[in-house]
């Protein structure tokens, strides 16, 4: 299902045919961010890297973050985390496997906004201290 709703996409926008790697993942590029997309029954999962991990005043902007996540509030439904070295910090949305392409599209759009949004969140925490 998420290989033809990605092939939908992509002819939609001209980008080709989408091809898993050897992880069985999907990859888009969108507003400056490598999209990953992987099937995981009975849903789908998106996610991508959104930034460095702030180091200055850390504890201050996960709290930012856990606050974020909490109901999925400041996350579009999607969960905020942090990558297994704790360097980046990564945002990811499961979407049921049975959506239809509409959906899938407008929640690839709203994920890749929050994707903007928490960016430019880094960079105005990263302004603030210095």
């Amino acid at each position: 299902m998420l290989q033809k709703l990605l092939e939908q996409l992509f002819q939609e926008f001209g980008l080709g045919t989408p091809l898993l790697d050897e992880q069985k993942l999907f990859h888009i590029k969108l507003s400056g961010f490598d999209i990953t997309f992987k099937e995981i029954e009975p849903n789908f999962y998106i996610s991508a890297n959104i930034g460095p991990l702030p180091q200055n005043k850390k504890e201050e902007f996960l709290m930012l973050i856990m606050k974020a996540n909490f109901l999925g509030q400041g996350t579009g439904g999607g969960v905020i985390g942090l990558t297994e070295n704790e360097s980046f910090l990564t945002l990811s949305l499961s979407l049921p496997y049975e959506v239809n392409y509409i959906t899938f599209k407008e929640s690839l759009e709203d994920f890749a906004n929050y994707l903007d949004y928490w960016k430019k969140e880094i960079t105005k925490h990263e302004a603030e201290i210095t």
